[in-house]
């Protein structure tokens, strides 16, 4: 397996956390994939209502395997505890593991965007928790965040000061 994570902003244990449960969801939810370039940054999420995000920021041939975008971008508010951090990287990678096996492909972006969920197309103007996508990241974290915590292996001194694994 061939991933590059990086991990900018937050303190060194929210650094542990984010590396940890992303070695997590990469055993767990994407065993098969050997190429994945993986960047999060740990910010203030102060004037946003979201407490993360995942986008797909594949732009070069070299980003793809195939038709699978394998760059991403993942952000995660600061400012949560212990149990929501995890589970918001877990429900992100969630929809990093969506857009990698292909089940989530935005077609256009934007207010009237839309999103491609299996073989269905779907607008961006259905509500938030109504998304297909969203119902399967809400429904997965909280399963998938006991099993992370029991593997508390992340939380010993995993990462450098600069934030990349030793």
């Amino acid at each position: 397996m061939s991933l590059c994570l990086r991990v900018t902003g937050g303190n060194r244990y929210q650094k542990q956390l984010v590396f940890g449960t992303v070695r997590f969801g990469m055993n767990r939810l994407l065993p098969k994939i050997r190429k994945l370039d993986v960047n999060v940054h740990i910010r203030d999420f102060k004037n946003d209502t979201s407490i993360g995000y995942c986008t797909d920021d594949s732009a070069e041939p070299d980003d793809y395997v195939g038709k699978s975008p394998r760059r991403f971008q993942i952000e995660i508010s600061k400012d949560l505890n212990l149990t929501d951090f995890i589970k918001c990287v877990l429900h992100e990678f969630i929809h990093l593991k969506q857009y990698v096996l292909g089940e989530m492909v935005d077609l256009e972006t934007g207010k009237n965007g839309r999103t491609r969920w299996k073989k269905k197309v779907i607008s961006r103007n259905v509500k938030y928790h109504d998304q297909p996508w969203e119902k399967e990241a809400y429904r997965l974290e909280s399963k998938l965040l006991w099993e992370c915590l029991e593997e508390q292996e992340f939380l010993t001194g995993n990462i450098n000061e600069h934030g990349v694994a030793k």
